[in-house]
């Protein structure tokens, strides 16, 4: 199977290619899942607890917080090679919030 289109080489091949690098500067053992597509990144920890260290490990700065869901959680994005990526962690607490 080849992952090159016109000599260059296919979108969804560099992901798999980024997805490499990320797992291997933060811990393979640390993740259970991931999802990608050509251009997004997505990454669930084991223990949710661990998402915002792994995403600021990945540059990923941007938290949105979904309060609607059970339970909650926070996405934290951002960009890794281009690429735009996801991290689930816990539901975050921001300094200041009403319990």
């Amino acid at each position: 199977m080849r992952f090159t289109k016109q000599g260059s080489e296919s979108s969804l091949a560099r992901t798999f290619g980024v997805v490499v690098e990320a797992v291997s500067k933060i811990g393979l053992e640390r993740i259970g899942s991931i999802t990608l597509t050509p251009d997004r990144i997505s990454l669930v920890p084991r223990h949710l607890t661990e998402g915002e260290e792994i995403a600021k490990a990945l540059g990923c700065n941007s938290p949105l917080d979904h309060h609607i869901l059970t339970p909650g959680f926070t996405d934290w994005t951002g960009q890794v090679s281009g690429l735009e990526v996801h991290v689930r962690a816990t539901l975050r607490r921001p300094e200041g919030a009403l319990a």
